[in-house]
């Protein structure tokens, strides 16, 4: 196969995409179930950078008496403390309602009350589009709506064009899902907020009164990540694709798709400091790798398909080793520990904040 650009193959995709495959796929949702609803239009304006939670005092420290491991393992087995409306209402109230605090109480309670206040007074704020985007409770008018209104307001992130593309896919529109993937090659960046939402959880349950390490440890269990199965099946259809190139005998054609694969799971590793990203977007990146040549370039510089499976395979190994470490040290991490290895993991990254546990 010889090396061709994406964006060629793409454009042609959405010329003759009709005759193309429909692919099934079914996606968890996290929200029930409700009545279809319409969010105001959102007004021509800047757009305006998320407001943070004022920082709250937090009550004494529980004293429980629990380390850091044993406070973890009851929340991986019974999920995090409940907060109820009357405590959501009231942290929404002491950030003056603004959309993070929002966003975050819509999360907790699941009452979608929150996100529709959301969504009638920060028509301009990306986290409360990307919100309505991925919420089942909208309609796909809905959802398309402020898939195309978060792409306005953060227009560097590829995040809007694969979901752009992941909807267009899931309506067999295979013209628009191939302008959406011809989008994200342009945006270098992809963001899905979640140091916002886990910032604000953390603040609502020390609003709450729960002690610090317990705020942490609820934020972490509780922070869900919606966009992660629909980039999962956006990989499928793009390998799908490639598929039908092949079987078409245009190798041109499928080769720069694999690319585009790539280039989705390469994204999704740099987008978040966790391990989940990393491990999602390495498999992903690592399935469109073993589909081609050993010996073709495929980075700027230089790098060969070989050795950059030899380094993300080294690096799942060291992300083995070490969560297997880390998970015997951090029955033994004090407060003052753990509260430092949040600190790191928000700023560096999960992964050098066990390191930095491991090297203490």
């Amino acid at each position: 196969m010889s090396p061709r650009s994406p964006k060629p193959v793409l454009l042609a995709l959405a010329v003759a995409a009709g005759a193309l495959l429909l692919f099934d796929w079914a996606v968890r949702q996290d929200w029930p179930e409700r009545a279809g609803w319409r969010t105001k239009p959102m007004a021509p304006a800047k757009p305006a950078a998320a407001r943070p939670a004022r920082k709250l005092d937090a009550k004494a420290p529980l004293p429980n008496g629990k380390t850091l491991a044993e406070a973890w393992g009851d929340f991986m087995q019974g999920g995090a403390p409940k907060l109820t409306l009357a405590q959501l209402n009231d942290y929404a109230d002491s950030c003056g309602r603004d959309a993070q605090s929002l966003i975050v109480a819509a999360r907790l309670s699941f009452d979608i009350d929150f996100l529709k206040e959301a969504a009638l007074l920060y028509p301009e704020n990306p986290l409360v589009q990307l919100e309505v985007a991925l919420s089942p409770s909208a309609s796909p008018e809905d959802r398309r709506a402020a898939l195309e209104a978060f792409k306005v307001v953060s227009p560097d992130n590829a995040l809007g064009d694969y979901l752009s593309a992941h909807l267009s896919f899931s309506e067999g529109k295979y013209a628009e899902a191939a302008n959406g993937l011809l989008a994200s090659l342009d945006h270098g960046t992809l963001a899905d907020f979640s140091e916002q939402i886990m910032a604000g959880t953390e603040q609502a349950y020390l609003s709450a009164g729960q002690d610090p390490q317990t705020a942490q440890l609820a934020a972490m269990t509780g922070l869900t990540r919606p966009t992660l199965v629909p980039l999962r099946e956006v990989s499928r259809h793009i390998d799908g694709l490639k598929d039908e190139f092949i079987k078409a005998e245009d190798f041109d054609a499928a080769h720069p798709t694999v690319l585009v694969g790539i280039d989705l799971g390469q994204k999704i590793q740099s987008q978040a400091p966790y391990l989940v990203d990393q491990l999602v977007g390495m498999s992903i990146e690592r399935s469109f790798l073993v589909q081609l040549d050993p010996l073709t370039t495929t980075g700027a510089n230089g790098q060969t398909a070989a050795d950059r499976l030899a380094e993300l395979d080294a690096k799942r190994s060291d992300i083995r080793d070490t969560t297997a470490a880390f998970a015997e040290v951090s029955i033994k991490m004090d407060s003052a520990t753990s509260k430092e290895y949040f600190l790191r993991m928000r700023r560096d990254g999960e992964l050098s904040a066990m390191k930095w546990a491991l090297g203490k």
